[in-house]
């Protein structure tokens, strides 16, 4: 088979505002298209792309082909393809995102390297955003409640120590499926906009062009709100909590009167900001992943 054009992939993670950045892409994909960049959204992966990427039965050449096929199909002429899709590593259900101990996204290793299989020898950079655990977990467990049963908070994280969520974890797993990895903090993440983009697209200052998006996201829950949620299901698990939900999302709504919902306790939260700071620095200084930073002053 010939040499597949070079792809850049977009894997989340979960909730460092990928829906967003995937979004502003999108907005620009014909200007992309005529520089020779083509864009996949996480719909088209899903419809087109994800019996590549997770191939179940296939072989390797039939992945590959298949992939070829989609992205032919949906990127025709382009020399180099943006796929973006944050469900490659896992999906945010607790035994999709969590593992023993904490182990974030414990498939990864296999779905990437599955995933990456399929773009047959094509040159593929990898782009994964981070996130400090304390809120990451938090996030996830309001998304899940819109795809899985009913679980209370404390029960989504059970077994899960403050100090075990590791990015460096997470990386250095990534790494034994690519040798390419560029990351960045959801943090930094309106700072370093721009040069996400260049780098997604090879397109050195087309990120300074874009105009972010103007994309109203889902609110998290506020504190009050996702108290209301544990209170009604809790005298009544019978309930539908996605109803339920939404009436504490109306009653509550996350605002300057009612702040995020902060389930960890002060000890909680300095655990879980000291293994970030341990992670940032040591994916900064030892790490061979690539950084993204906010530009000096």
């Amino acid at each position: 088979m010939a040499r597949m054009i070079s792809v850049t992939l977009m894997v989340g993670a979960h909730k460092t505002a990928s829906t967003h950045l995937q979004t502003t892409l999108l907005s620009v994909r014909e200007r992309l298209a005529a520089e020779g960049v083509g864009v996949i959204g996480p719909k088209e992966v899903r419809e087109f792309l994800r019996p590549a990427m997770q191939p179940g039965q296939l072989s390797p050449v039939e992945a590959q082909v298949l992939a070829r096929a989609a992205i032919g199909q949906l990127c025709p002429g382009a020399r180099h393809v943006v796929v973006m899709e944050e469900n490659v590593l896992g999906v945010p259900t607790r035994n999709f995102l969590l593992g023993q101990g904490g182990l974030i996204y414990p498939f990864a290793t296999r779905r990437l390297r599955d995933a990456l299989a399929c773009f047959g020898g094509a040159e593929v950079r990898v782009g994964l955003a981070i996130r400090n655990p304390a809120n990451f977990l938090v996030s996830c467990w309001s998304e899940q409640l819109l795809l899985a049963p009913w679980t209370p908070f404390r029960d989504f994280v059970a077994g899960i120590p403050p100090d075990m969520p590791r990015w460096l974890w997470l990386t250095n797993r990534m790494l034994q499926a690519t040798d390419d990895l560029t990351i960045w903090t959801y943090e930094d993440y309106p700072a370093v906009m721009p040069q996400i983009i260049d780098w997604a697209t090879g397109l050195k200052g087309f990120g300074a062009t874009v105009t972010p998006y103007d994309l109203r996201m889902r609110p998290g829950l506020s504190h009050r709100a996702a108290n209301f949620l544990h209170n009604r299901m809790e005298n009544d698990p019978e309930r539908d909590h996605k109803i339920v939900m939404r009436r504490a999302r109306r009653i509550a709504p996350l605002d300057g009167n009612n702040p995020r919902y902060d389930p960890w306790s002060a000890e909680e939260r300095a655990k879980f900001d000291a293994v970030y700071a341990d992670d940032l620095l040591e994916l900064a200084t030892a790490s061979p992943v690539h950084w993204l930073t906010p530009p000096q002053p």
